[in-house]
């Protein structure tokens, strides 16, 4: 039977929706509908087939993401689903396989998902570094000078108010996130409006000071609650959401700097081994001031004494934009570096992307 793996042209990317249906029967035609209107206009599908028929596919949804100072348009990897006459043959390998060389040769840092196994994850290199806040508002009926509007928007005027307020929002809370600009904000309220979503807007004195958004077509669920912290308390502990993977080592090491305060430069010296992405693997030199790093394959340490300890693309990406819950789960079992405490790292992280 022949087999070939590919990404559909654009106009071949409905194709997917029958296997999307079968792997993802608890979606409503409405939000399908959704999907494959607007995400695939965007988006690119890897596929496996098998004598013209798609048998496992992964859908790369291309978002624009804020990294400290710098901006990178990442792929958020959704639609990870194989035939279930044709599972547990390799043929997710085999497309992941794929998707981590094409990332490294586009040059982008990293790629990042939502698991439904961590474990099968783990093994190809992927780590968590965000945690999903579990927050409920507190009651805000007594409160002076508050009024709350319900409603989906609809108009340009209520995407730029939105869109500004939920950027203003980010950027003042975090390092990392996804961008809110207006084709964002648009996108979302259509996401919202397949499951019936309704955004609540919270005016403090005329200003618009929270946003809440409940989703669900059997069951109201909260879809993201962006209020001020003393409007807001813990509803639970926050849970294990968004895995990474390093793509580029050399676009990923680049992202970084020392912390703002240290005076002197920083040389060091890293032993890569990623079994996915021969490039990474090797010696590394990584250079860094407060202002920014460059980063450049070395030569081999042939001193064993002064020979740093081999490290993985997962510990790194735990190392440099792990969370606290993270690393104190237990997940990290290796060395941690002395250099992690000067390098400003990133971990004030925000993905609360569904799709």
């Amino acid at each position: 039977m022949a087999e070939g793996i590919r990404y559909l042209k654009k106009e071949e990317r409905k194709k997917a929706l029958a296997l999307w249906s079968q792997a993802f029967f608890e979606d409503s035609e409405e939000f399908k509908a959704y999907y494959f209107t607007e995400k695939i206009r965007e988006n690119r599908i890897l596929v496996k087939e098998e004598d013209g028929e798609i048998i496992s596919m992964i859908h790369l949804n291309p978002y624009k993401i804020r990294l400290g100072e710098k901006n990178c348009l990442l792929d958020y990897i959704v639609g990870v689903a194989t035939d279930k006459e044709k599972r547990r043959q390799g043929h997710m390998r085999d497309l992941l396989g794929r998707v981590v060389q094409d990332g490294y040769r586009e040059g982008k840092p990293f790629c990042f998902l939502m698991p439904a196994d961590r474990a099968i994850y783990e093994s190809f290199g992927f780590r968590f570094i965000f945690c999903q806040p579990q927050w409920e508002k507190k009651s805000l009926e007594e409160e002076n000078g508050l009024r709350m509007v319900s409603g989906a928007a609809s108009e340009e005027q209520d995407f730029e108010e939105l869109s500004s307020f939920m950027e203003n929002w980010m950027s003042c809370h975090f390092q990392v996130y996804g961008i809110r600009d207006q084709a964002y904000t648009a996108n979302l309220v259509k996401e919202l409006a397949s499951e019936d979503g309704i955004i609540t807007r919270t005016y403090q004195n005329g200003v618009l000071t929270g946003l809440e958004a409940v989703w669900g077509r059997e069951e109201k669920e909260q879809r993201f609650l962006y209020f001020p912290e003393e409007w807001v308390r813990e509803a639970g502990p926050p849970k294990p959401a968004i895995m990474a993977r390093i793509l580029n080592l050399k676009t990923f090491l680049e992202l970084f700097a020392l912390k703002e305060g240290e005076t002197d430069p920083a040389e060091i010296l890293l032993n890569v081994n990623d079994p996915l992405i021969p490039e990474n693997t090797g010696m590394w030199r990584w250079m860094l001031t407060p202002h920014g790093s460059r980063a450049e394959h070395a030569p081999a340490c042939t001193d064993a004494k002064k020979a740093p300890c081999p490290c993985s693309p997962s510990q790194l990406i735990g190392w440099l934009m792990g969370d606290k819950e993270t690393v104190s789960s237990g997940f990290e079992k290796g060395f941690y570096p002395s250099w992690r405490s000067r390098i400003q790292g990133f971990t004030q992280i925000y993905l609360d992307e569904i799709v």
